[in-house]
């Protein structure tokens, strides 16, 4: 007889114990969301602000006319954050406390393309605007088409890894037959770079050139500097 009323006890106990917890899920599920926050990853300057996320966040559709966890698309607000170009990737989700937040990837810009609307580009090539928020410092591009895509994104991986390439090199002349020819920081003289076959000897060539003509100060008699003949620098003199 205890034993039946001892079991009886138990089986009521967890009844109330489910339903306690059902309906803590239930108002947890439906509690409005009210904080925001954002985590921008990297420490790149920031060409999108944490505000501008924030209303993206408060901005997010739902099913209801009050936004509640039960009624938050996450993947949607996810879509809807990386429709923005410079913004590479978005994770968002909720927390335990019901705070809706997001984690930001933005684009990080390798070049500079003048054209009639200037804009970045990416290092995968991907296109992407100019910034009222900031200006990052990298090569700018002239006559840049498609075409020159490729071979274009491959010099500048190069340049970029080099520590002495990467501080001297400021623009970059797209030209025909994927071509390049490169302005120099504080020099007058262009650098004829041809095409990317080879650029590893090139840019050794040059870089012992360079050594040479700093030394012996010799920068103001040259007007251009040609390396499209592999392991030959010929240079033509003002």
């Amino acid at each position: 007889m205890k034993k039946w009323q001892y079991n009886i006890g138990i089986f009521f106990f967890m009844a109330i114990l489910c339903s306690l917890f059902a309906f803590a899920d239930i108002r947890n599920k439906n509690r409005p969301v009210e904080n925001f926050g954002v985590e921008f990853l990297g420490k790149d300057a920031l060409f999108v602000t944490e505000d501008f996320v924030n209303k993206m966040l408060k901005e997010s559709s739902t099913t209801s006319k009050i936004q509640t966890k039960e009624s938050i698309d996450l993947n949607k607000v996810e879509r809807k954050i990386e429709k923005q170009k410079h913004i590479q990737n978005a994770e968002v989700y909720l927390t335990v406390n019901g705070q809706l937040e997001a984690k930001v990837k933005q684009r990080t810009p390798v070049a500079r393309v003048f054209s009639a609307v200037p804009f970045y580009l990416d290092k995968t090539g991907f296109e992407m605007p100019l910034s009222s928020n900031y200006s990052i410092r990298v090569p700018l591009v002239h006559n840049f088409t498609d075409k020159h895509k490729a071979d274009l994104l491959s010099l500048i991986d190069f340049i970029g890894n080099d520590v002495f390439l990467k501080k001297l090199v400021v623009e970059i002349y797209c030209l025909s037959n994927n071509d390049f020819s490169l302005k120099l920081r504080d020099q007058q003289f262009l650098v004829q770079m041809g095409g990317i076959t080879d650029q590893e000897i090139k840019f050794k060539n040059f870089k012992a050139f360079y050594a040479k003509v700093k030394k012996d100060q010799l920068f103001n008699k040259y007007k251009h500097v040609n390396l499209e003949i592999t392991n030959q620098v010929i240079c033509t003199k003002l």
